[in-house]
């Protein structure tokens, strides 16, 4: 990262080294002839006159919990060799901590929502995508005319299936639709009676999977 400074003026920075930006501020701001090029970053420090100056960037962050805190640029210091932003830890408020962690919910009821459901149709059992895509296709198949009709399952199999077929296929992929937004509406419940962070994080959203023990290894 670097710093454009005049004096102890700083014009730009923290940024990477942006050519066009910086020759746009020492062209437009400073009236300087020089200009820099996309290479000329492995030659920084580089001075244009005695106060003009592209100096090394450095962020000076303290440690924090990105969970419960959040960090910002608070103030900077210019040396002769270098400018270090300085920033500072804020303690997120409960709601904010609660608004980040629910929007990881949505991301795992989609998963849910998106799998598989095992239908029997003329004692065939087929395995059938509960995705938004296949049910709308086979939403549209159903009120487009009279069945029976040939149908092309996600697995390849073909079958024929009437209207009935059709109906109950659809309300399988419904309950297990309607179980995954079920699921959803829950944990944004239990988000929201959360007291404080700790409770937040500690609402299970994706369950860890335990790795099966293996003889002999550790």
């Amino acid at each position: 990262m670097y710093a454009l400074i005049n004096g102890q003026e700083l014009l730009l920075g923290p940024i990477a080294f942006n050519y066009r930006m910086i020759n746009s501020v020492l062209e437009e701001e400073l009236e300087v002839e020089f200009r820099v090029t996309s290479q000329d970053y492995q030659s920084v420090p580089l001075s244009f006159t005695e106060d003009i100056k592209i100096l090394p960037a450095r962020n000076e962050v303290p440690e924090y919990d990105p969970r419960f805190q959040s960090v910002s640029q608070t103030s900077h210091e210019i040396t002769e060799t270098e400018v270090v932003f300085i920033y500072t830890v804020a303690d997120k408020s409960l709601e904010q901590i609660k608004e980040e962690y629910k929007a990881r919910v949505a991301p795992e009821r989609w998963n849910k929502e998106n799998t598989t459901v095992t239908v029997t149709i003329n004692d065939n059992e087929i395995t059938v995508s509960t995705s938004r895509d296949n049910r709308l296709s086979l939403i549209s198949k159903l009120i487009s005319g009279d069945s029976p009709y040939n149908f092309k399952f996600d697995d390849g199999v073909w079958a024929e299936i009437s209207s009935n077929d059709l109906s109950n296929i659809l309300g399988e992929i419904d309950i297990i639709v309607q179980a995954a937004f079920n699921w959803e509406l829950a944990k944004l419940a239990e988000i929201d009676a959360c007291v404080d962070g700790e409770a937040v994080y500690a609402v299970v959203i994706v369950p860890t999977v335990e790795r099966p023990e293996i003889p002999g290894v550790v």
